[in-house]
């Protein structure tokens, strides 16, 4: 591992690079929120629209990522993301001490948010969760949806006809508490927490792959373009084994 920004120098660990994160608490009306995502260099997060099972990160991007929610309270998806990525949004043991040690529980909080409350209940994103997780939805909603979903899952609602992220957020900090979240994607709440202006960093590793295809999905989509543009500022680069590992700051 090679640290380039903010200074080029070795990096004896791969695995230590985002060890040391001091995370603020966010302003008080919400968490501070943090973006992780992985793509390839043409910028996508899938591969043959989903039909490619093979990862787009190493082995080292997707420890980091367990590691990246270590200092945060809350980890967050999409219901499509539940959907691609069944995994339980985990920390390693050593990290799990680490965070009892500061006073947190030992593994953060698994939070979806879905408009319809159309999810695979069955995954084991929800049957092997380290905590009950958190739906966000909309009071809209299907009703036998959200009855289904309340046998695995505690519901509340953030938005009447749809929900709105701003509120979902002030929701998480107010009621449970959520100082430092993480959101894992997909790229439709990606593009939502942006449009909301409730980004605060975006974690983006680069994979040393090309996919193409025109139709596979990128960081960030939305039903229009983002207005103003989003600025960032690079605050830390590492190189390994042709994978970049980026960090930003997003601007006012």
């Amino acid at each position: 591992m090679q640290q380039l920004f903010p200074e080029a120098r070795p990096w004896p660990d791969p695995l230590t690079v985002y060890d040391d994160l001091d995370l603020p608490e966010g302003p008080p009306h919400r968490p501070y929120v943090l973006i992780n995502m992985v793509t390839t260099v043409d910028g996508k997060v899938t591969m043959g629209r989903g039909t490619v099972k093979e990862p787009i990160g190493s082995k080292v991007d997707h420890a980091l990522m367990a590691r990246l929610r270590a200092p945060v309270d809350a980890v967050l998806r999409g219901a499509g993301t539940v959907r691609a990525y069944d995994v339980p949004p985990r920390v390693p043991d050593e990290y799990a001490e680490r965070r009892q040690a500061r006073g947190l529980p030992a593994q953060p909080l698994p939070v979806v948010i879905t408009g319809s409350c159309d999810l695979p209940l069955d995954a084991r994103f929800f049957r092997e969760a380290p905590r009950r997780p958190l739906v966000l939805t909309r009071r809209a909603a299907p009703a036998e949806k959200v009855e289904a979903v309340r046998q695995v899952a505690d519901v509340a609602f953030a938005g009447e006809e749809k929900v709105e992220m701003r509120a979902a957020l002030a929701l998480l900090r107010e009621r449970y508490g959520i100082r430092r979240l993480l959101s894992e994607g997909g790229p439709a709440v990606n593009f939502a927490m942006l449009e909301a202006g409730v980004v605060d960093e975006l974690f983006w590793t680069v994979a040393p792959k090309i996919v193409g295809y025109a139709e596979d999905k990128t960081m960030v989509m939305g039903p229009h373009p983002l207005e103003p543009r989003i600025r960032l500022s690079l605050a830390s680069a590492f190189f390994h084994e042709g994978e970049l590992f980026l960090r930003y700051h997003v601007l006012d």
